[in-house]
């Protein structure tokens, strides 16, 4: 008697099975490539705007000057003339000071390049630092009234002695002073002076600075 042995029977292939359908991220990896790029993008042109704001107002990089010579900055050339110290009890003090404070003197030229416009150079601000980091501001409410000859004390117009509106020429020198109140006994070559333009896009962040 024969019989079937199932043990030995061949059995049908199996299918091979079917390859995985391609991830979510693999699928949509251009999508997702695109995004974020827009959004560091989003997030970096907000910041380079305000970065671009700060430092129209905060200028934080110095071009040092020539303490003998013209220095070529913002449209013009600049030259601390005179640097001076002014004790509590000098006659050319027409008002009050503190006994512990000075007045510092600084008198400066300027000569604007062709095109430059008197607007743009009014747009100065003068400052002192010491080495320290403080800073003093030029005038201010402690600042008394000052005896001599009268100059501007913004870098493109004034009045002179009479009263006269006096503007910077280019071509022609133009004097102006700064003048500050600090603490007393403070050494003129301890100290920086610094020009600044806020505002200015044409100076990218930078200020003039001088040794006194």
């Amino acid at each position: 008697m024969t019989t079937t042995d199932d043990t030995t029977a061949s059995a049908a292939p199996a299918a091979s099975p079917a390859a995985p359908p391609a991830g979510w991220w693999r699928r949509n990896a251009s999508w997702l490539a695109g995004t974020a790029v827009l959004g560091a993008l989003a997030l970096w042109l907000p910041y380079r705007d305000a970065l671009r704001q700060y430092r129209l107002l905060n200028p934080s990089i110095a071009v040092a000057a020539n303490k003998h010579d013209w220095t070529a900055f913002a449209g013009a050339r600049w030259k601390l003339v005179a640097a001076e110290s002014v004790p509590a009890r000098d006659p050319r003090l027409r008002g009050p000071l503190r006994k512990d404070a000075e007045v510092v003197l600084l008198r400066y030229e300027v000569i604007p390049d062709s095109g430059t416009k008197t607007v743009d150079l009014d747009g100065c601000r003068g400052a002192i630092v010491d080495a320290q980091g403080r800073r003093w501001d030029t005038g201010g409410a402690a600042l008394p009234r000052l005896s001599g000859p009268r100059l501007p004390e913004t870098c493109g117009s004034g009045y002179d002695d009479a009263f006269k509106q006096v503007l910077a020429v280019p071509g022609r020198p133009f004097a102006f002073q700064h003048a500050f109140v600090l603490p007393r006994g403070q050494r003129l070559e301890d100290l920086r002076a610094r020009i600044e333009m806020k505002r200015s896009e044409t100076v990218g962040g930078r200020y003039l600075e001088f040794a006194l």
